[in-house]
């Protein structure tokens, strides 16, 4: 199960949201064998940051409820039952607009993809 976006979705919406929006980090470690990538809550990062921590880089991530928190209004989100999967799409009504996500395996997609159509439209 997905819990936060992944390095690829963060390095984009660190171009559109606000960085303290984010609440989980991303952070490569150095360890004897190689350099290893974890995902955490910055609160977890602040109590292991020490001088002997090997912390290499951070990039900023979201979690589905700080999603949720930008996409506070109008949220509309629907499993499909057309087909019985676990597919998600997200979708937005406002004044004279609405906009739908394709479908996708878990609401962290989708409500990225949500975040980067209403960035587009300036409805941010």
């Amino acid at each position: 199960m997905k819990n936060c976006t992944d390095l690829q979705q963060s390095k984009k919406l660190i171009k559109i949201l606000p960085i303290e929006s984010a609440d989980n980090v991303i952070v490569s470690i150095g360890y004897s064998d190689g350099v290893k990538t974890v995902t955490m809550p910055k609160k977890t990062l602040d109590i292991i940051k020490t001088p002997f921590s090997d912390i290499r880089k951070t990039v900023p991530c979201w979690s589905l409820a700080a999603l949720l928190d930008v996409l506070q209004d109008n949220i509309n989100i629907e499993k499909t039952l057309f087909d019985q999967s676990d597919m998600f799409t997200y979708s937005i009504h406002g004044d004279g607009y609405e906009y739908r996500t394709y479908e996708h395996e878990n609401l962290i997609d989708a409500c990225y993809e949500m975040i980067l159509k209403l960035h587009e439209q300036n409805l941010l």
